[in-house]
């Protein structure tokens, strides 16, 4: 039997988790705006989106991802 992993999660729009709300290293995501959030060591809260202005993330850039997320 497949596990399902749910992690904390909002469907409105421009909703975003405070440092109280994660614990560090605990991610959350908004399915209405498309953005991943991640608490930091040092409390901060790292906003991860796809803005179709930019270019998509790097090699690099999903590497730091994962060394921060451990």
């Amino acid at each position: 039997m497949a596990n399902t992993l749910k992690i904390k999660r909002s469907s409105n729009a421009g909703s975003a988790p405070s440092a109280s709300d994660l614990a560090h290293g605990e991610i959350a995501v908004n399915v209405a705006d498309g953005k991943l959030f991640l608490k930091k060591s040092d409390n901060s809260i790292v906003t991860i989106n796809n803005d179709t202005n930019n270019p998509p993330a790097t090699t690099g850039t999903v590497i730091a991802l994962a060394i921060a997320l451990g």
